[in-house]
């Protein structure tokens, strides 16, 4: 009996275990996922991807170590690397000065391109660098770590475009030309990538490289969730384009999604580095960013993304938690929870009204003091992860 529970609980952790995994990082990056120092100095490593994706798994009872190599491509193929990124509260994965690659137990790799090559297809020579492709340049740096720490996850981090071609007077980009520039991150900039992983897709097939698509979620961030609530000179700081803080969080927060493949916590308290739009719009922007995430496939159906198999906010309303009567008048009854948990109600653009916290198996909310309108009911449990997700219609 006790061999029986043993293969149930690896089988359940193999299949389920990539939501809670330690995560071990490191990224052959430049700027574009670490940028410092910032032009306007702050409190701790906030214009780094990697600083945000620790917050965000501290919060969820996860835990990430990270580092990473400055450079593009070509010279990140000149192996083996160096461990160069060092943060204040990030815990390091790799002493290169100390021991080698292969005891670092990474386990997650983040690679990414230049933001300025787009103009010629991934797999044709740099013209700074003859003999060498975007394509063979990360087949080389895949290979080398696969011989290194086998099993490892791979994921390709789309970053955004040169701002500087969109630009007629300069940085800041007027509203008009922003618009255009967020266009771009799903045009030709978009198909770029989309090439350039599917011929990693076809060459080193037994590796399943991933790809998080970080700059066209920023994109429909921008445009769709809170458009027009924030300038260029809000989101970038020059036109290369470095980010300020609340454009690494929201580069973190996707990352950070695709990574440990699950919701990121809707008890994460944002801070205030972060433009107070995204921090009023935190929950609705976790869930459009998940609905991207959960929609990014190959042309044959295929997650670019996860690895593992994940539940879409959709799916979440078909959970055992039942809620009525729907529509509502003055409260509504939840049933089917099994363990402590924190029921939060916000209304369509993402501001909390409610929040209730308990443990009983079955809850009455009273709700007669919201405006009639559309809300979102979310359920979730000690470790902010979403359980259920259902909207409701309060009526006068």
């Amino acid at each position: 009996m006790r061999l029986l529970t043993t293969i149930l609980l690896v089988l359940i952790l193999t299949t389920h275990g990539a939501t809670q995994e330690d995560k071990r990082v490191f990224a052959f990056g430049h700027s574009l996922i670490d940028h410092r120092p910032p032009l306007i100095p702050t409190p701790s490593n906030e214009t780094t991807v990697l600083h945000w994706m620790h917050a965000l798994a501290v919060e969820a009872g996860q835990t990430l170590f990270g580092g990473g190599q400055y450079g593009f491509l070509p010279q990140h193929a000149n192996l083996p690397p160096l461990s160069q990124w060092g943060y204040d509260s990030v815990p390091g994965v790799w002493e290169s000065d100390y021991e080698p690659f292969s005891a670092a137990d990474i386990n997650t790799v983040l690679i990414t391109a230049g933001n300025f090559v787009q103009w010629q297809a991934p797999d044709v020579d740099y013209y700074t660098d003859p003999g060498i492709t975007p394509l063979s340049a990360t087949e080389d740096i895949i290979d080398w770590v696969n011989g290194e720490e086998p099993g490892c996850r791979y994921y390709i981090y789309e970053n955004w475009p040169d701002m500087a071609p969109y630009l007629s007077n300069g940085f800041p980009a007027t509203d008009q030309e922003l618009e255009v520039y967020w266009d771009e991150l799903n045009a030709d900039f978009h198909e770029w990538w989309i090439d350039y992983h599917d011929l990693i897709l076809d060459s080193r097939p037994a590796l399943e490289v991933k790809m998080i698509p970080v700059g066209p979620i920023l994109s429909g961030v921008f445009t769709s969730v809170i458009p027009n609530l924030m300038s260029a000179a809000d989101i970038f700081e020059d036109d290369a384009p470095h980010g300020r803080a609340s454009l690494y969080f929201l580069a973190g927060l996707t990352t950070y999604m695709g990574v440990y493949e699950t919701l990121a916590p809707s008890s994460y308290q944002v801070p205030a580095t972060v433009d107070p739009a995204i921090v009023d719009h935190y929950q609705s922007i976790v869930d459009y960013i998940w609905d991207q995430l959960i929609a990014f496939d190959t042309e044959d159906g295929q997650s670019r993304v996860f690895f593992g198999e994940v539940t879409s906010l959709d799916d979440l309303e078909s959970e055992a938690i039942i809620l009525f009567p729907n529509p509502v008048t003055d409260e509504i009854s939840l049933s089917g929870m099994s363990s402590r948990y924190t029921i939060e109600i916000y209304d369509i653009v993402g501001h909390l009204h409610q929040t209730v916290s308990d443990s009983q198996s079955s809850l009455k909310v009273n709700v007669a003091h919201l405006p009639k309108g559309t809300y979102m009911v979310r359920v979730t449990d000690e470790s902010g992860t979403t359980v259920s997700s259902q909207k409701i219609y309060k009526r006068d």
